[in-house]
């Protein structure tokens, strides 16, 4: 029982940094409401440049909306990941680790910021798109987009910890998550599969990520690639062998730390 309580503990106490960082920092909150709509309205108008007809179909403004609304949610857990670096520099790391906390509790304190920066982005995506482009926004099975948000959240996370792991050791991590953040959503069914060759749609159901991604546009605009029960199945089944390797690359980052006195990886 005394195990469990203290998970539970120094799970909370990973929520409460992390709240306690985004009230403080106000930066954060000003920076979201400033970026996030001029890259809304850089998105939308690119239509205008390269299909503009696109503008006229509310079938593609609502699947493009949420698409853009899948990049939110990716770089806002992607960026999480550089956080581990950032502790390990500043010589934090080593005393949480010291308390019985692992890499995925401490990643909880900036989830809670992953979580407020999609709040704010991605309800000013959906404001923008429904009030500036005249999206009649649609959800066309909200049951699944539930189930799909709550997967790729849990894939997400671990997916920083594990990446949080093989940055650590870099001085500049975010400049691998800044080509990650636009790689991952729009190479596995982040844009709608039915508007991309037929090449590039039977190429993309063999990136993990399209099990992860595709269900959030697909849940909102009615329209599978595959059946519903085999992606979320292969989600699942994808999100549980994170999980494990997420455990296991923790420890090598551990006996490696205790080994050459410092963290890094490589």
């Amino acid at each position: 029982m005394r195990g469990k309580e203290g998970f539970i503990g120094r799970a909370m106490s990973e929520l409460e940094r992390g709240l306690t960082t985004y009230s403080r920092y106000r930066v954060w909150l000003l920076t979201d409401l400033i970026s996030w709509p001029f890259w809304t309205l850089f998105f939308f108008l690119s239509f205008l440049v390269y299909s503009p007809t696109l503008l006229s179909s509310q079938y593609h403004m609502n699947a493009f909306t949420w698409c853009f609304f899948v990049f939110v949610f990716v770089s806002s857990f992607m960026w999480s990941s550089t956080s581990l670096a950032t502790s390990a520099q500043e010589g934090i790391l080593e005393y949480v680790l010291l308390t019985g906390s692992s890499i995925r509790q401490h990643l909880l304190g900036r989830m809670v910021i992953s979580f407020l920066d999609l709040a704010v982005g991605g309800s000013v995506l959906l404001l923008i798109s429904a009030l500036g482009f005249g999206t009649r926004l649609s959800i066309a099975s909200p049951l699944l987009m539930a189930l799909a948000l709550i997967q790729a959240a849990a894939f997400f996370y671990l997916f920083s910890s594990i990446l949080a792991s093989l940055l650590v050791s870099l001085r500049s991590p975010w400049v691998v998550i800044n080509v990650a953040q636009f790689l991952v959503p729009f190479t596995s069914g982040a844009i709608p599969i039915e508007v991309l060759p037929p090449e590039i749609q039977q190429a993309i159901i063999y990136s993990p990520f399209f099990y992860i991604v595709h269900p959030i546009i697909a849940s909102a605009t009615g329209v599978y690639y595959l059946p519903p029960e085999t992606i979320f199945l292969i989600g699942g089944l994808l999100t549980l062998s994170l999980y494990f390797l997420s455990r296991v690359l923790e420890n090598l980052l551990l006996k490696r730390a205790l080994r050459l006195g410092r963290f890094t990886f490589f």
